[in-house]
């Protein structure tokens, strides 16, 4: 995961921003200096004019990344600990890297205006953990630099700066040993017709190459992912397996003690057992909110060093603070040998929203953890008595002693994260099946609502609204327990929170404040959009209820899958509506192509890139493209899924679609789901007439349609009727506008009689801008429509 932090400076090589890489290498290295002492250093990189050179025709070539140097001047950074671990040059070079998938192919042309990285450079920055890339670089020395000290004072203070990112990358490496060897390189070019550019190699990373560009655009931080994915040897390494699936760590038995001081504060004490899943590792790099002040770090008991913003204080860590710590053990770790890792840590992570509403900020990293890992959660609360505290797990014992009450939760199974909220509620209970449901309303909302509600004369009181909270989510329960698999957890607790924010945790949704308004207190606020009443009426909190299943008792694998939750957790809700509100479907449907469809200065939002980009959708392209490609895009591609079983297996029910859901979710061990996943899981029950080639696969739709952005539009052209032996002959084409090369749609042809009536004929394969069929149908054919129940994503 990288980390990005605003520093202005002037130097060619730092014209925004500062990145770096959480992610390190690894070599075999026992530091002399100890760890803090160690990263301080590296902090602080420092040339000697003694190793500045003259370098010609040298060529680095990592997997799919190739480097050349041509001709220019390099300085190499003093070593640290024995190793060099940086180098700054002048002169003229070149990276090139041709991704290997449509997704990222299309993702880098969106930036670069190519499909392929050729980037020409006059200035590059070097930071890294490779030994052999020392050798390299030597290999091309000539002699000795002429201004030596020159070129040394010009670039001094960009190495230090652009230093911060990639520091603690490289202590992971130096801490670590030879079992866990890789390498890092962080790559930083100027002098390009594109601008600043940062390429990343590390092998220690789920993908391994990746190609940044930090930008500012109308005061707004942008990153801009051109590409990222693993390098070759991984891909062909893991053949069917998906490479991002392979976990560094895992983690059990959290254990947490939370003093809470309302409205700002918490103080904690932590601890959980890691599991490693490789040996040598001697550094671990750790979440933890900015907000809160690591105190004592322990292993198994006995103290270890940690990093938590080194070196950044005051204003400088508002700004520039990560959410990371680095702790560093005596020894490396052992493959499979778990370790007690404990934590004491306090500091303002909550905010007040008023009405007595808090907003528990950094609600995944209130604790520290490793990264989505499932573990099972004993977590007790302290609170004045006059707040409440709403938690993962199941409350199993309360007490109040000097007017503090004493909360425990513990889960009932392994959960992805445990979160809390806190308040002032009034309390509704209903029942869905066998799961207990809560629903916590104040008697406020927020000051920012409370004063719009004010100006028209309106006092919300969400607690009235908790009831019909609790009940909805009752019939999203039992529906989608017969449907899917049983509600995952014993209880599910629905809590208010400030803002426009939902959110789905195991057991517990943070539901906002306009949720738990009435329609007319909504209408106050300008809510007059179809769809945006049924969102805040009726979907939101189906939505995160399904949420449950696709994204608690399943999680995505990697920020690539994150689509399938979102997706699923959507149209499931979505479906349930429609038993009540046939309507509510087509509003969405028909909300999210006209979002699709907008156009930008950029393009049509679609071209943002494939659902697979996930968080890189939001990009100085199109700022707000995530949540209307992913959760839009996302809920077409399930649409689509769902209506050709529906047409290809002559079905009038679901049974075939929730079969592909149930199975998903049977194949999911570790709770983790991946794109990959999905798609044999529909293979798995796909009916013959979903066949492309004669091949029994979905191949077709995900590359085309999962892996790809484009919006197509079909017609049907030159359509001819012929009576032939009791039937009817079918001739004409499909033809096919703003589709991307190869890309392949089954277009679902349905045959009218004389009275009106409407039948589904075949699938045609529309896989070139003109596709021409023979198809037959019964007597009595008068017309031939295409997709007349418009169940495509198209124009």
């Amino acid at each position: 995961m990288k980390r990005v932090f605003i520093q202005k400076v002037t130097k060619v090589l730092l014209p925004v921003f500062v990145l770096g890489g959480v992610n390190a290498a690894a070599q075999a290295v026992a530091p002399a200096l100890g760890a803090v002492a160690l990263y301080r250093e590296l902090l602080n990189p420092a040339f000697d004019p003694k190793d500045v050179y003259q370098i010609r025709e040298v060529s680095i070539l990592r997997e799919d990344l190739h480097i050349s140097i041509s001709d220019g001047t390099m300085a190499l950074v003093r070593n640290v600990n024995g190793h060099v671990t940086g180098a700054m040059f002048e002169g003229v070079g070149e990276v090139l890297l041709v991704p290997p998938d449509r997704a990222e192919r299309t993702s880098l042309a969106l930036f670069t205006g190519s499909a392929i990285l050729s980037q020409r450079f006059q200035s590059a920055y070097f930071r890294f953990s490779d030994d052999k890339l020392v050798e390299e670089l030597r290999g091309g020395f000539r002699s000795p630099a002429e201004d030596a000290q020159e070129f040394i004072t010009r670039w001094q203070e960009p190495a230090r700066l652009l230093a911060r990112g990639d520091a603690l990358p490289i202590l992971q490496a130096m801490t670590s040993t030879q079992e866990a060897g890789s390498r890092f390189l962080h790559l930083r070019i100027g002098g390009t017709t594109a601008g600043i550019v940062d390429v990343f190699y590390d092998t220690n990373a789920a993908e391994q190459i990746n190609v940044a560009q930090a930008s500012l655009i109308n005061n707004v931080a942008f990153l801009d992912t051109w590409t990222s994915f693993p390098a070759r040897s991984v891909r062909d390494a893991a053949g069917e397996e998906d490479p991002t699936t392979r976990a560094s760590f895992e983690m059990s038995d959290y254990a947490l003690r939370v003093k809470v001081k309302p409205p700002t504060d918490l103080s904690a004490e932590a601890e959980f057992m890691l599991i490693p899943r490789h040996s040598g590792q001697r550094t671990v790099v750790l979440e933890l909110s900015r907000y809160l002040k690591l105190a004592e770090a322990r292993m198994n008991g006995t103290p270890v060093e940690f990093i938590q913003n080194e070196a950044i204080s005051g204003s400088d860590l508002a700004r520039r603070g990560d959410d990371l710590i680095g702790l560093v053990f005596p020894q490396p770790l052992v493959k499979d040998q778990p370790v007690k890792l404990s934590f004491k840590y306090s500091g303002p992570v909550m905010f007040n929203a008023g009405g007595e509403l808090i907003y528990v900020g950094s609600r995944g990293t209130w604790y520290p953890n490793p990264g989505p890992a499932f573990s099972r959660f004993d977590i007790t609360f302290e609170c004045p008595n006059d707040w409440s505290v709403v938690a993962t797990g199941k409350q199993v014992s309360s007490a109040v002693s000097g007017g503090m009450r004493t909360s425990r939760f513990i889960t009932d199974k392994p959960i992805g994260r445990a979160g809390f909220n806190l308040g002032k509620f009034v309390t509704a209970s209903s029942i869905g099946g066998n799961v207990s449901i809560h629903a916590y309303g104040a008697r406020n909302v927020e000051q920012s609502l409370a004063g719009a509600e004010a100006r028209v004369g309106k006092k919300p009181d969400p607690a009235r609204e908790a009831q019909q909270i609790a009940d909805q989510a009752a019939t999203t329960v039992e529906f989608l327990s017969a449907e899917l698999d049983p509600f995952p957890y014993s209880n599910l607790e629905i809590t208010q929170l400030p803002g426009l924010l939902s959110q789905s945790w195991p057991g517990l949704i943070y539901l906002s404040s306009t949720a738990f308004l009435s329609p007319d207190e909504r209408r106050a606020l300008g809510v007059r959009d179809p769809y945006l009443e049924l969102l805040l009426s009726r979907l939101m909190l189906s939505h995160e209820t399904a949420h449950q299943w696709w994204g608690d008792a399943v999680d995505w694998v990697s920020y690539r899958d994150e689509w399938i939750v979102e997706a699923l957790a959507n149209y499931c809700a979505l479906i349930m509506l429609e038993k009540n509100h046939p309507g509510d479907m087509k509003t969405a449907l028909n909300y999210y192509r006209g979002e699709l469809l907008r156009e930008t200065k950029n393009g049509i939002v679609a071209d943002a890139g494939a659902v697979t980009l996930g968080r890189r959708l939001a990009s100085s392209k199109f700022p707000d493209a995530y949540e209307r490609v992913l959760y839009g895009r996302g809920t077409w591609l399930v649409h689509m899924l769902r209506t050709m079983l529906l047409e290809a297996g002559n079905e009038e029910t679901d049974a075939l679609f929730f079969s592909a859901l149930k199975g998903l979710l049977a194949r999911a061990p570790n709770h983790k789901v991946s794109t990959r996943d999905l798609q044999r899981a529909f293979e798995q029950i796909m009916p013959d007439a979903l066949k492309y080639e004669g091949r029994k696969s979905l191949d077709w739709f995900f590359d085309s349609w999962v892996n790809g952005d484009s919006i197509p539009q079909f017609s049907l052209q030159n359509v001819r009727m012929a009576a032939a032996a009791g039937k009817v002959k079918i001739t004409g084409s499909v033809h096919q506008d703003h589709a991307a090369k190869d890309m392949v749609t089954a277009i679902p042809i349905y045959a009218v009689d004389a009275q009106g009536n409407s039948r589904f004929l075949a699938f045609v394969f529309a896989d070139d801008s003109k596709t021409e069929f023979t198809l037959t149908a019964p007597a009595g054919i008068k017309q031939v429509l295409l997709d007349p129940e418009d169940t495509l994503l198209r124009r």
